[in-house]
C-alpha cells in the first residue's frame, strides 16, 4: 500500500466529521426556509383567495342585480304601455251575450264588466250549459214489428238522465295585449270561479209493449230508467223513440258545486262601441254528487271540459 492511500485512511474520520458538520448545517438552513414559508408565505395565500372569492361573489351579486333591474324595467316599460294604451278606452262598462261549443256539450252566457283600473276589468257571468256524455249517439227504432206505431222520435240509447248546469262566477278581465294587427285586435287574459247548480232531468223513452190477447198489436208506454226496467230500457228492441221533453221536469234533482275556469279572450276593433269577443280556454267543476248520464258508464262528479265562445253586446261609459 503506498503513502499517500495510508494517509487518506487515517484523515477519513475527520473527513466525515466536516460532511455532517456540513449536511447539520444546511438542514439548519433548509428548516428556518420551511417555518418562513409556513409562518411567513402561506397565511397570504389563503387570505387572497378569500379575497378573490369575495370579489367573485360581489361581482355575481352585482350581475344578479342588473339583470333583476333590467328585467323589472323591461316590465314597467310594458305595463306603462298598456296602461297607456288602455287609457284611450272610451267605455267603463259592458254587456254582452254569448254561445259556446264545450268538449263535453254546449252553453252560453251573460257577462258585464266593468273597469276596475287602467287595462283590468271587473266580471260577472252567468252561465248555463248542458253537459253530455261522449258515448251518446242518436238513433232510430226502424226494426219494429208494430207497423201500427208508425215512426218513433231519435233518442240515445242508454241515457238515462239529461243534466244541465247554471252557473254564477266573478272574477277579473286582465289586458295582455292591447295593439296587435295596427290597434284592431287587443287580447285580455279572463279568470272567474264561483257556485253551480247541476240539474238531472230523468230521460224518459217510450218502450214498446205487446197487447194482451195479440201478438201484432202493440202500444207505446213512457217510461224511464229503473232497475224494474232496466232490461227493457237497454234492449234496442223494445225502444219506440224517445218522450216528450218536458215529461219530466217536475223530477228535476239539484246538485250544487263550485265552477273555475281560465280563458283568453280576443276583442277585434275595441274602440267602437259593438263588442265582439272570442273566447277559448278551460273550465273545471266539482258537485256533491256524481252527474250519472249513461247507465252502462261511470259516472263523476268533476267535469273538466275546453271551450271556444263567441259574445257581442255592447258598451258604454
Amino acid at each position: 500500500m503506498s503513502a499517500t492511500k495510508v494517509l487518506f485512511f487515517l484523515k477519513f474520520p475527520y473527513y466525515c466529521s466536516d460532511f455532517f458538520d456540513a449536511f447539520l448545517s444546511l438542514n439548519m438552513k433548509s428548516f428556518l426556509y420551511v417555518l418562513f414559508f409556513l409562518f411567513v408565505l402561506l397565511p397570504s395565500k389563503p387570505l387572497q383567495a378569500q379575497v378573490s372569492v369575495w370579489q367573485e361573489s360581489q361581482s355575481k351579486m352585482q350581475n344578479l342585480k342588473r339583470k333583476k333591474d333590467k328585467q323589472q324595467s323591461r316590465f314597467r316599460e310594458w305595463k306603462n304601455y298598456i296602461e297607456k294604451e288602455a287609457a284611450t278606452s272610451d267605455y267603463h262598462y259592458a254587456l254582452s251575450i254569448g254561445a259556446r261549443l264545450n268538449t263535453n256539450g254546449w252553453g252560453g252566457g251573460l257577462y258585464f264588466l266593468k273597469q276596475k283600473s287602467t287595462g283590468s276589468q271587473t266580471l260577472w257571468e252567468l252561465h248555463f250549459s248542458e253537459i253530455k256524455h261522449e258515448k251518446e249517439t242518436k238513433q232510430e227504432n226502424t226494426k219494429t214489428v208494430f207497423k201500427n206505431l208508425g215512426k218513433g222520435k231519435p233518442y240515445i240509447f242508454g241515457k238515462i238522465n239529461n243534466v244541465y248546469t247554471l252557473q254564477l262566477g266573478y272574477g277579473r278581465q286582465q289586458l295582455l295585449l292591447p295593439a296587435l294587427l295596427d290597434g284592431n285586435l287587443s287580447v285580455s287574459l279572463r279568470y272567474a270561479a264561483g257556485p253551480g247548480l247541476a240539474f238531472l232531468k230523468p230521460y224518459y223513452l217510450d218502450l214498446i209493449y205487446l197487447k194482451p190477447g195479440t201478438v201484432s198489436d202493440g202500444y207505446t208506454q213512457s217510461e224511464k230508467y229503473s232497475n224494474d226496467n232496466a232490461r227493457r230500457f237497454l234492449e234496442a228492441g223494445n225502444i219506440y223513440g224517445t218522450s216528450k221533453w218536458g215529461k219530466s221536469l217536475g223530477e228535476t234533482k239539484l246538485i250544487p258545486g263550485l265552477f273555475g275556469e281560465l280563458a283568453f279572450v280576443l276583442e277585434p276593433d275595441k274602440p267602437k262601441a259593438f263588442i265582439q269577443t272570442i273566447t277559448f280556454g278551460g273550465k273545471a267543476a266539482i258537485y256533491a254528487k256524481a252527474l250519472t248520464i249513461m247507465a252502462d258508464q261511470k259516472a263523476y262528479r268533476y267535469q273538466l271540459s275546453l271551450f271556444v265562445g263567441l259574445a257581442i253586446g255592447g258598451r258604454w261609459k
